[in-house]
């Protein structure tokens, strides 16, 4: 079987190489087509050019195109990848430097919070436009999303298109990581029982059971070994070990305070806990690196191999090759998935999007049930949750309305501005990311 793959948002020079690195890696994808689309010509190409100088330089059969034409790239595959960012770095900085100006501070403001209610209002209307176009280019297909804010897309996705739909998160694979566990608890790797309870929403995900081969709790190993106070407090408070910490603080206002005064820039400035808020400027260090890698090979005649490909960041947390070959090879894997919730954790509503794991194998995603969450847990989560979901129907719809509410019913900004404050900043974000919203013009 030829296994063909569209990537949506082909251009991304942090994305695209780890994903090669691990198409290439992996057998069942010699032969494979891989069409890279992006809004970006200059960039997908060096893109298209790197990979198909890997797959040379490998001796591996991948067959690498590029494209501005999203259905061009869609029509046929088995598999769409979705990994987009609308405005990119200067949308996000706006995203946190506006709601600064209020008084308004998160640590990523990628998800939740004004700054992912407007991510979400950016990049929701194109993940869900590619769920569906699917449904007459390529009907079978699967979307794989690793767009932020991965909670409102899901929704979206699911709402938009009976093309099967999930999210990803690059926190996802630590809880079935046993390296990563065993470290945490303090043991060797092979005394770890890979944890089953796994979930919540995402960026606000934990693991409910956790326990060592001689029968032991390893979770209160967790909590005598851990330096971080957020994991400490996690554990103490819901009995949960919180694999995505350093997002967890956005879902609790009361844990973001800054620990240096804002004198109108908020990026990098200090908060407690050992935060700092995300500086573009550290970001986009990391993409430039992975820039200049791709203009060098482009720039010389190579040959380059995956041995000279530099490893990041990004290397353990995409695992959308592995979550492809389980299904291609029916192997019957497990993997953490974004997908509607529909009973799958019974104290959240069923209309909203929540993070489980999954059995993946040649008939499709099978998402398992987690049951009840901690009832604290499960209320934060709720509110959370329905933002969420209010968001991706303002994000769909074009309607300010449903905008506002979403921003208003937002625990953080519910916890820090009047109403006339929330619609103040509604109104000026609107403006400032006007170009990238055509929804709302009318």
């Amino acid at each position: 079987m030829s296994v063909k793959i569209a990537v949506i948002g082909g251009g991304s020079s942090m994305f695209v190489p780890g994903l090669v690195r691990r198409l290439l890696e992996i057998p069942c994808f010699d032969g494979a087509e891989l069409r890279l689309m992006d809004v970006d010509q200059q960039r997908v190409t060096v893109m298209e050019k790197l990979a198909a100088e890997l797959a040379e330089a490998e001796h591996r059969k991948l067959m690498v195109t590029s494209t501005t034409d999203r259905a061009e790239a869609l029509r046929g595959v088995d598999f769409a990848i979705v990994a987009i960012s609308v405005g990119g770095m200067p949308a996000w900085a706006t995203d946190i430097e506006i709601p600064a100006k209020y008084g308004v501070f998160m640590h990523i403001a990628d998800s939740i919070g004004p700054g992912g209610i407007f991510r979400s209002m950016r990049n929701t209307p194109i993940v869900a436009a590619v769920a569906s176009e699917l449904e007459e280019l390529s009907p079978g297909a699967i979307v794989l999303n690793y767009t932020n804010p991965a909670s409102a897309n899901a929704i979206a996705m699911a709402r938009s298109s009976s093309v099967r739909s999930l999210s990803l998160c690059s926190c996802s694979p630590w809880p079935y990581m046993a390296s990563w566990l065993a470290d945490l608890i303090g043991v060797d790797e092979r005394e770890v029982v890979l944890p089953m309870r796994v979930g919540g929403i995402n960026h606000c995900t934990g693991i409910f059971s956790l326990m060592l081969r001689d029968g032991r709790d390893a979770i209160p190993l967790v909590r005598e070994r851990t330096e971080d106070p957020i994991v400490k407090w996690a554990i103490d408070t819901f009995g949960t070990v919180p694999y995505c910490s350093a997002h967890w603080i956005e879902f609790f206002p009361q844990l973001q305070r800054l620990e240096e005064p804002y004198s109108g820039r908020a990026q990098g400035l200090a908060m407690r806990y050992g935060r700092r808020i995300y500086d573009m400027d550290a970001q986009q260090d990391r993409i430039r690196s992975w820039e200049k890698v791709a203009a060098a090979w482009s720039a010389d005649s190579g040959p380059h191999h995956l041995s000279d490909l530099p490893h990041g960041p990004e290397d353990k947390g995409i695992v959308v090759v592995e979550v492809m070959e389980s299904i291609v090879e029916n192997l019957g894997a497990r993997f953490i998935v974004n997908v509607m919730n529909e009973g799958l954790v019974p104290n959240l509503p069923g209309s909203v999007a929540v993070e489980v794991p999954a059995v993946v194998n040649a008939e499709g995603v099978h998402p398992v049930g987690i049951g009840r969450l901690p009832g604290g847990l499960a209320a934060v989560l709720g509110e959370h949750a329905l933002v969420e979901e209010l968001t991706a129907e303002a994000a769909l719809s074009g309607d300010r309305s449903l905008l506002l509410q979403a921003m208003t019913a937002d625990p953080l900004l519910d916890a820090t501005l009047e109403p006339r404050e929330i619609a103040a900043l509604t109104e000026e974000m609107l403006k400032v990311n006007e170009r990238y919203l055509p929804q709302f013009s009318s």
